[in-house]
């Protein structure tokens, strides 16, 4: 890696990084308990390259890590010792090299064990069945046709205004067969209007009661006419279509304000609309607030609940009208979820949870029902007629009507046994027990309810005990939990074993039982302990497996500053996890130089340099890092400036100003950066200008010239060191033949000539051709690029040249350019001027400087 920065630091690097791949993109590896298992993948790249691997596990252990060729194969093995079986180990190695970093994520798929298993508890038993669900069957018997006599009685196609309500009338008192002459009522209606008409249909709607969808829109019409028809309004609320999403007309809204007959479900309906679209400081609102909270307090005490109640609970339900009674029925409902299947089949709907110890059975009711999720692991089971359960092969959809999180607090202060809200608070979060001095008392009402099974409460028991044991004192602790054999013991029951070991302080014990096995399923917080204790007794110094137990703890974001020191001090893979430990480390303000140095150095070596590196670099110089890193990385950024044209952080200037003005012996690459940076800044300090024109001046000398030192020559009041000079610059692979197709065409010359010229870099990846123009001369040119894929040809550029202002440095240049601006403006008179005095100045020299 020190090689490849030398390089980076003098300025020398690829245009383009190395091509690699690997041979696998995810490797799985079968592995026996207390064996090894061996495999290898491939690294392949289209040149020699360097580099090392790392693995994240300390079971994955890597031959040889380090490389250094075009194909390289890294063989690597797994330490199944101490496994019980049946575990999947995941993890990944990070391939660092010259191309870039890779991640190859690996999984290690442990065999089952050997000796019988104890039998685990099972909650639930099913399988949904092979084959799909079996289509429902449509009977093919021709639908019943209706024989309708018709009485012919009228002759004319189109009813006129008054023979319509005639009609309409007759049909209303029964007189003449409704389904002959209403569609013609309607269609006289749209062809017509007028209230009587409209008030005529309504009212043969109402008496045949109906409440479709085309009825609602009658209704609808006569109560924005405000059509005095009894049980108008009624009807209108008992026909509201479910995607009806407007407001409900004033006048309704009065009207029930003083006769209000509806049902509950209409009522809920009528008061969600007033929520959801009338002003909060509006009249109506105000004069409907009082009813709709009384109204909303009796539906809670039923346990009711629709989407329409859950807006008005939301809108109106605040905990200071909870009592024990309210917060009682509210938990009841709050975490009732809605439960759509369109699957006619489908008789019930069964939720179950593996805490509970009976399964909870709701009907369906036109596919249909509520039904209560309490936790993620909910389990639901759909049963047909027949009496089958499905689980997934059936579609069904679920719906949150209330959010319980906003009352779950308050409902947990008044009741304290409520077996589905303590099952929420334990797990509805998180599949995982979390327990802590806020929330322990919930784990403690949790074994005092009924229907929790006696598994889900011996581990609730358990997580309490462990908590405890963290948080008190431990000297009471029973020796029965502490065992000399371990060999038999589960995963999980020789993790929990390592607990009770770090939390009773026997931290020898717990260290040789985890390295022996294995950690993964220790809880983190008490490894945390662990790995601390080790620490200070090998005074921290480094140990693999310790660096490795500290990187999981970090990885599963529990870590202090011991943790932090360690990593920041050891730790060698990802540039992503190096970065983060860095940004905790620097959070706790630790020690973090070596840890900087490595992550810039292996984002140089690399070649990913990321944006987020420069605030790494800031720290790292302030800290005193002015080494061989620091020049590669301001040199890499002037490189990304100066030849890729990419932007760097606004910072990188003031950093090379200061290297610079130390002779830190940068790269020139560094020094055409910072000169670029000057020359598009509006001002300069007097310091900026005599360094920059000291610099210029440096530059030119050694032929380095680029368009940018013109107008920046020019502002420092040196413009005849360039004024001459006309740039073309073309950014492309140093390695790639590029081309400069070019002419230039004069109005003093008759002809022109075609040129094509070779260009090669003044700077790795920065082709620069300089041209000397005079007034009103045009240079045309396009650039041609032959790479591995062929030749490629950019547009055609053209530029004139022609200052608006006369030169006036006294140069040869600016003479013949004043004399050329003359006679292209056939201004004679000024030049006999110019071409008198460039006379005059060539004779002065010719005299007063020749040699002899």
């Amino acid at each position: 890696m020190r090689a490849k920065l030398e390089r980076i630091a003098a300025g020398k690097i690829e245009y383009e990084k190395p091509k690699m791949s690997l041979s696998e993109s995810l490797i799985t590896l079968n592995c026996r308990p207390g064996e090894k298992a061996e495999s290898s993948f491939t690294v392949t790249a289209d040149r020699q390259i360097k580099g090392i691997v790392y693995a994240s596990s300390w079971r994955m252990q890597v031959e040889h890590p380090s490389f250094s060729a075009r194909t390289a194969r890294i063989g690597y093995s797994f330490d199944g010792q101490g496994l019980w079986g049946g575990e999947e180990i995941e993890g990944e190695f990070c391939i660092v090299a010259e191309a870039g970093e890779y991640l190859l994520p690996y999984t290690v798929r442990v065999a089952p064990h050997e000796e019988p298993k104890e039998e685990g508890y099972a909650y639930f038993i099913s399988a949904d069945p092979i084959e799909p669900l079996p289509e429902e069957k449509r009977s093919e018997q021709p639908e019943e046709v209706l024989d309708v006599k018709i009485i012919e009685d009228t002759e004319k196609k189109e009813l006129t205004p008054g023979e319509a309500l005639e009609l309409a009338d007759q049909i209303r008192r029964g007189r003449r067969p409704e389904a002959q002459g209403f569609a013609r009522v309607k269609e006289a209606y749209e062809r017509y209007g007028g209230s009587e008409l409209l008030s005529a249909i309504c009212s043969i709607l109402i008496k045949n009661g109906s409440t479709d969808e085309e009825s609602f829109s009658w209704y609808r019409r006569g109560v924005e006419l405000e059509l005095k028809i009894t049980n108008l309004y009624e009807y209108f609320m008992m026909s509201v279509p479910g995607t009806f999403a407007e407001a409900f007309p004033r006048n309704l809204l009065l009207y029930f304000l003083m006769e209000n007959t509806l049902n509950n479900a209409q009522k809920a309906l009528l008061y969600a609309n007033v929520i959801r679209f009338q002003p909060e400081d509006g009249e109506l609102y105000r004069r409907y607030r009082d009813r709709i909270e009384a109204f909303m307090l009796d539906q809670l005490l039923e346990r009711r609940l629709s989407e329409n109640m859950a807006v008005i609970y939301e809108r109106f339900l605040v905990e200071e009208l909870l009592t024990i009674d309210f917060a009682e029925a509210l938990s009841d409902i709050m975490f009732l979820r809605r439960f759509r299947c369109n699957d006619r089949r489908i008789r019930h709907v069964q939720v179950l949870y593996e805490q509970l110890q009976q399964k909870i059975t709701v009907p369906l009711s036109h596919g249909e029902a509520l039904i209560p999720i309490y936790t993620p692991g909910a389990v639901i089971v759909l049963v047909d007629e027949q009496g089958s359960c499905y689980t997934s092969s059936v579609p069904y959809t679920l719906t949150r009507l209330m959010n319980e999180r906003r009352y779950v607090d308050k409902c947990r202060e008044l009741l304290r046994y409520h077996r589905g809200l303590y099952l929420y608070l334990c797990d509805g979060m998180s599949r995982c027990h979390v327990i802590t001095r806020e929330n322990v008392e919930n784990y403690k009402r949790v074994l005092k309810i009924e229907g929790f099974t006696a598994h889900y409460k011996e581990d609730v028991r358990q997580e309490i005990l462990q908590f405890y044991y963290a948080n008190q004192d431990l000297d009471d602790l029973d020796q029965e939990f502490f065992v000399t054999e371990t060999t038999r013991m589960t995963p999980k029951d020789r993790a929990r074993y390592v607990e009770i070991l770090i939390l009773r302080g026997m931290y020898g014990e717990a260290w040789d039982t985890i390295r022996a096995y294995d950690y993964s399923m220790v809880r983190v917080k008490l490894l945390l302990k662990l790995a601390v204790w080790k620490m200070r007794e090998l005074e921290y110094e480094e140990d693999a497996f310790l660096l490795k137990l500290c990187l999981h703890i970090f990885r599963e974001h529990k870590y202090n500053e011991g943790i932090l020191e360690y990593l920041s001090g050891y730790y060698y893979g990802s540039v992503a996890i190096m970065e983060e430990v860095w940004n905790e480390a620097h959070e706790f303000e630790l020690d973090v130089f070596d840890l900087e140095e490595r992550i810039l150095g292996q984002m140089l070596f690399t070649g990913q340099v990321k944006e987020e590196a420069y605030g790494i670099f800031e720290d790292y110089r302030a800290l005193g890092g002015d080494g061989l890193v620091a020049r590669a990385y301001l040199t890499w950024m002037s490189w990304q400036d100066f030849v890729r044209d990419e932007k760097v952080p606004e910072g990188i200037y003031g950093q090379l100003a200061q290297a610079i003005a130390w002779e830190a012996g940068l790269a020139p690459v560094c020094e055409l950066a910072y000169l670029r940076y000057l020359s598009g800044r509006r001002k300069l300090t007097e310091s900026e200008e005599i360094r920059a024109e000291r610099m210029t001046k440096l530059c030119i000398q050694k032929k380095m010239r680029f368009s940018f030192m013109k107008p920046l020559l020019a502002r420092l009041g040196r413009s005849e060191l360039l004024e001459d000079k006309t740039f073309v610059e073309y950014r492309a692979n140093p390695e790639h033949k590029v081309i400069l197709h070019y002419v230039i065409e004069s109005p003093r010359m008759k002809n022109c000539n075609y040129v094509a010229e070779r260009l090669y870099p003044v700077e790795p990846g920065l082709f620069v051709k300089e041209f000397t123009l005079f007034y009103d001369d045009r240079l045309t040119w396009f650039v041609t690029e032959e790479d591995e894929e062929g030749e490629h040809a950019t547009p055609d550029h053209s530029f004139v040249e022609g200052g608006e202002e006369p030169l006036v440095t006294g140069t040869k240049y600016a003479s013949i350019y004043e004399m050329a601006r003359a006679l292209s403006e056939h201004d004679m008179p000024e030049l006999r001027r110019q071409y008198g005095t460039y006379g005059k100045k060539k004779f002065l020299v010719e005299t007063m400087f020749s040699l002899k």
